[in-house]
């Protein structure tokens, strides 16, 4: 399996143009859950939204995958394994 290849652009979060790639979450709250009735989604989302994942709310809100260069993506990665490990969902 070869490794992505980087393309030349802006940090979404660093803002400096660097070889970004798009991160894709580790975990997914949305699949996890499976399916589910229209008021437990809704819950299900409001507390998604109120826990502050900005990595699932993203795809709630069908926002594309962030892209992020090497260092920031290890910091964004470290951030989410945090947040997942804080609220076990």
């Amino acid at each position: 399996m070869t490794a992505p290849v980087p393309v030349e652009g802006r940090c979404d979060r660093c803002k400096q143009p660097r070889p970004v790639f798009a991160r894709k979450p580790d975990h997914d709250c949305i699949d996890a859950l499976g399916r589910v009735d229209l008021i437990e989604a809704a819950r299900l989302i409001a507390e998604i939204e109120d826990q502050g994942d900005r990595w699932c709310t993203r795809r709630i809100e069908g926002r594309p995958p962030i892209r992020l260069c090497i260092r920031c993506h290890d910091i964004d990665a470290a951030e989410e394994a945090a947040h997942v490990k804080e609220h076990q969902l």
